[in-house]
């Protein structure tokens, strides 16, 4: 759809859709580290993909309707 060709060709992603995607990353990552994950190095890692995946959301371009 229309996200993939934008993230495709550069543009980026609107910056409602970063914001919804870095909640939706910290609340579940939130949730399996502390009600299903026991093993703090499992903890930890976890934390470190959250982490390095929100830099990587932040750092690509934000979409706004009216570049070309």
């Amino acid at each position: 759809g229309e996200y993939i060709k934008n993230y495709r060709e550069g543009k980026g992603i609107p910056l409602k859709t970063k914001v919804l995607t870095i909640t939706v990353l910290w609340a579940a990552i939130s949730v399996s580290a502390l009600f299903f994950v026991p093993i703090f190095i499992a903890q930890i890692v976890l934390v470190a993909i959250a982490v390095a995946v929100s830099i990587h959301i932040l750092r690509l371009p934000t979409y706004r309707k009216n570049q070309s």
